[in-house]
This record gives C-alpha cells, sequence and structure tokens, in this order.
C-alpha cells in the first residue's frame, strides 16, 4: 500500500464530519459577490472604445494577411494610378475629419466625456502609425495591388470605428434622454 492510501485509511474519520451549520448559506452568499461586479460603473461607460479596440485588431489582422499572400501578377485593369490613390485618400480622409468632428461636437454637448474622446484620438494615432508604413510601402510600390488594397481597407475600417462609436453615443443619448424623462400628473 502506497504512503497515501495508508494516510486516507488513518484519517478516514476526519473526512466523514459533514460541514457546520449554515455552510450552504455562507456558499450562496459568495457565489451571489462572484456574480455581482464591482466595478459596474466603469465598464458601462465605454463599450465603444471595446469595439474600437476590437476593429483596430482586425485591420491589423487583415493587413497581415494582406502581406502574407504571394503577390499575384497584376495586368493594366488591376493596376491602380497615382491620381485614383490621390482621390480615394482624399474622400476617406474628408469622411473620416467630419466622423471626427462630430464625435467632438457629441463630446462637447455632453454626450461622452473629454477623456472618452481623447482615448479615441489616441486610437486613432496608433492606427495613423499603420498608415505611414503602409504609404512608404505605396511610394515604394505604387502598383502592388496588396498595397493599395491594405490602405483602402485601412481607410474605410478606420471611418467604420468611427461611424460605430458615433452611433453608439447617439444611442446611448437616446436611452438617456427616455430614461430621465418625467411625466406631470
Amino acid at each position: 500500500m502506497d504512503k497515501l492510501e495508508k494516510f486516507f485509511n488513518e484519517q478516514h474519520d476526519a473526512f466523514d464530519e459533514e460541514p457546520k451549520e449554515g455552510h450552504l448559506d455562507r456558499f450562496e452568499v459568495r457565489l451571489g459577490q462572484i456574480r455581482t461586479p464591482k466595478n459596474s460603473g466603469q465598464s458601462g461607460g465605454l463599450p465603444f472604445l471595446k469595439i474600437a479596440a476590437a476593429a483596430v485588431v482586425l485591420l491589423l489582422a487583415a493587413n497581415l494577411f494582406v502581406y502574407l499572400l504571394p503577390q499575384k501578377t497584376l495586368t493594366e485593369n488591376q493596376t491602380a494610378s497615382n491620381g485614383d490613390m490621390a482621390e480615394t485618400a482624399t474622400f476617406y480622409t474628408t469622411r473620416i475629419n467630419s466622423g471626427m468632428s462630430q464625435l467632438k461636437q457629441l463630446a462637447d454637448k455632453g454626450i461622452g466625456s473629454e477623456a472618452e474622446l481623447a482615448q479615441i484620438k489616441m486610437e486613432m494615432d496608433e492606427m495613423d502609425h499603420l498608415h505611414q508604413d503602409l504609404q512608404k510601402e505605396y511610394s515604394e510600390n505604387p502598383n502592388d495591388e496588396r498595397v493599395i488594397n491594405a490602405m483602402i481597407e485601412y481607410y474605410q475600417t478606420k471611418l467604420n470605428i468611427i461611424n460605430t462609436i458615433k452611433t453608439d453615443l447617439e444611442n446611448a443619448k437616446t436611452i438617456k434622454n427616455k430614461s430621465h424623462e418625467t411625466t406631470k400628473l
């Protein structure tokens, strides 16, 4: 017989004792404490930041995928001219700047806070570092379809993030207004 079995046989009586009175009540109280979030006020106000962070991760993963694909031979129809790329960049940049100014206006109206807006700007600055790398790659290989697609995807993702955050803030405003309405009798 090994030492563990011998120990259990010797201590058999100690294992047969019942839990003390109130054990289940104490157990249920502890379960209730675990299930209720302690910081419910902090996590409720920033769901759009979680969405923005997830979108940034998706953008980075998509760009990594684009760079790892084997390069295809480009035909005349597949290559984009510098003028077309500049026009696309201008279009998206204008819409992105407009969206950021709308977010600023919402923050000025008290929907969201300046701290949240600063967090969004910081996330967007991180995305801009990726864009700078893409621009360098584009200047070296202006006819590389993967780089062009990655740049367009960058603009689309950034615009989608801004629009999602704006929609979330507007929905929060609507919910806040509905919950604060009072009826006079």
